[in-house]
């Protein structure tokens, strides 16, 4: 029984294995599975000649470096050279060797570095290799200091990617428009820059977005910063010094901790020159002035054969140009000569007292469309002008409700204007306003209320057809709106002592985490208390702007006058962070002291 059980079992066993076969090889339609993806990114076995090596030559070298994978250079234009050549170098995939020559003859006793960031990756399945930067000298010793810092966006602070940050030992102003530099590196996601091994020297350093990557800088197509004092290195590279690891840019903590000596504000400045860059006609009325730089010095304007009080002007916020307006009943000349006295940049670079003598003129499509039966008829029935008014619920308080024309007002009937109070007891009466028109803008007027709004009231304001006529006495079509302050029940409060003005001025602003919303601003110059109400849940800071020229605005810098941008500083809390956080009907009160902050 022994023995034919033994037998009865094996050719079950038997007949299995060959079921299972047969199965394998009839399934034909099915793929096969390979093994798990790789995620491995190449590994660096050696690089030839060594790093640190001398006496590289200057013409004909080449760097090879041996990865344990087919590696390829997913994007050669991210490999940066320093100093660099007019020509980038080259790059040729040899086996699993990655070979980098240079066109260029290089510089004779110099210390180079080439960082090939994130260019490499395998072949397969393009993971890219660890960033690793190369040294190499071509005369008999390598450079051994290092400078690091941040590059930050002027106005929002907020960390510049892929900037070029550079090096000069030429001090003249147009060194990094006109020449390489001596140095130079590419900030990371961050904003973070090391540039290494150069020489402890004295050096001007620069960063811009190098928009066309010729490691110089172009005027009105690119953003800059720069240093205000020249700079020499202190630090010195070694394989411990935490700044110059490589990092996972998806590392918060371990990125932020990392230390900066400079932190260089980049901005887009504007064309410095002073002239009249264009002029022209808009209609019959009206006309416009454009000027190449922004904050033009006008001292008189006047148009032939017009009186001068019947001459309107309004300047942009940055003053490089203006609009204006003829105020008169009678027929104008299809062409208008035109006089100003302004500040104009004379053949030595300086602005000097100018006149200048200008035409404009309808074009003839102009003068042809409004002959035509059509627009006459338009002309005769053009008879509204266009009026928007304006409010944020949660700014009324302190905004108001704005009024904005397309064209100046010059007659307004400001009693017909009804503005009511609903409280809460369904009681409703009149308030009464004021009606003023804006500093900056001639066609804008602010209504406010003189009473103190009301959480719970609602509010009504009824401006009648013909509450106002403008410069080509059209009025206004009838408007309406109604509105309510903000429902508190889950809004919070955030208020900001200010101390340490000193008498300067200051645009004090909260803003969102990324710091391109403004949710309220205020212009101070004395220490106050500052109140930001009507707060959703979510990460708030405060940006501060030092106004030098007390325009309200930020105002850019130069780089040829050497001026810098307006300072502006975001506030950081005790821990370092530059937001907070308000949860639900929450009072925040944060003190801020201006001094301590910009000093």
């Amino acid at each position: 029984m022994k023995k034919n059980g033994l037998i009865a079992a094996a050719a079950i066993l038997l007949t299995a294995f060959c079921c299972t076969i047969s199965h394998s090889c009839a399934n034909t339609s099915q793929a096969p599975t390979g093994g798990p993806k790789d995620t491995i990114p190449p590994v660096l076995i050696s690089v030839t000649p060594a790093r640190g090596d001398t006496g590289f030559p200057i013409v004909g070298g080449t760097i090879s470096l041996r990865f344990d994978e087919y590696t390829v250079a997913k994007d050669a234009q991210g490999i940066l050279l320093s100093p660099p050549t007019k020509k980038k170098p080259k790059v040729k995939i040899k086996g699993k060797d990655i070979v980098v020559s240079f066109p260029d003859t290089l510089l004779p006793n110099t210390t180079y570095t080439i960082d090939f960031g994130e260019a490499l990756a395998d072949n397969n399945e393009g993971n890219k290799a660890p960033r690793y930067v190369h040294v190499f000298s071509t005369g008999s010793e390598v450079d051994s200091m290092y400078i690091c810092g941040t590059v930050v966006d002027c106005e929002n602070l907020t960390p510049v990617k892929n900037a070029i940050v550079s090096l000069y030992t030429d001090f003249s102003d147009s060194a990094c428009m006109n020449l390489l530099p001596i140095a130079a590196t590419r900030t990371d996601d961050w904003g973070f820059f090391v540039i290494r091994n150069v020489k402890p020297i004295e050096y001007r350093i620069y960063a811009t977005t190098d928009e066309n990557k010729d490691y110089k800088y172009n005027l009105g197509e690119e953003k800059i910063g720069f240093w205000d004092t020249t700079v020499t290195p202190s630090l010195v590279v070694n394989d411990s010094a935490y700044e110059l690891q490589v990092f996972d840019m998806k590392d918060t903590l371990e990125c932020l901790a990392r230390k900066g000596e400079i932190e260089l504000a980049i901005f887009k400045e504007f064309y410095s020159k002073q002239f009249i860059k264009d002029k022209g006609r808009k209609a019959e009325k009206t006309g416009y002035v454009t000027f190449s730089a922004p904050n033009v010095e006008v001292s008189s304007f006047q148009i032939l054969g017009v009186d001068s009080a019947d001459i309107i002007m309004q300047y942009s916020p940055q003053r490089d140009s203006f609009d204006f307006w003829i105020n008169a009943d009678y027929q104008l000349s299809d062409s208008l000569f035109l006089t100003l006295k302004y500040m104009k940049t004379d053949s030595t670079g300086n602005l000097a007292l100018t006149e200048e003598d200008i035409a404009v003129a309808m074009s003839k499509e102009q003068i042809a469309k409004a002959k035509t039966p059509e627009g006459k008829k338009k002309a005769e029935a053009d008879t509204i002008t266009d009026l928007k008014i304006e409010l944020t619920d949660t700014n009324v308080e302190q905004d108001g409700i704005t009024f904005e024309f397309t064209s100046p007002v010059i007659e307004m009937h400001l009693d017909s204007i009804v503005f009511l109070t609903t409280n809460t007891r369904n009681q409703t009466d009149t308030s009464t306003f004021t009606f003023i028109q804006d500093s900056t803008n001639i066609m804008r007027y602010i209504l406010q209320n003189t009473e103190p709004y009301q959480a719970g009231y609602k509010y009504e304001l009824h401006v009648p057809e013909g509450t106002f006529f403008d410069v080509y006495h059209r009025k206004n079509k009838k408007a309406d709106k109604d509105f309510q302050l903000p429902n508190t029940e889950k809004l919070s409060v955030f208020t900001a002592n200010i101390t340490g003005t000193e008498g300067k001025r200051y645009i004090v602003e909260l803003v969102d985490e990324s710091c391109k919303k403004s949710y309220r601003k205020y212009v101070i110059n004395s220490d106050q208390t500052l109140l930001f109400p009507y707060l959703q849940k979510g990460k708030y800071g405060v940006r501060l702007t030092e106004d030098r020229n007390g325009n309200g605005l930020f105002d850019t810098g130069n780089l040829l006058k050497w001026q810098q941008a307006e300072p502006t500083k975001l506030y950081k809390l005790p821990d370092g962070s530059k937001n907070f956080e308000i949860q639900e009907q929450m009072d925040v009160t944060q003190d801020i002291n201006l001094k301590e902050l910009f000093q």
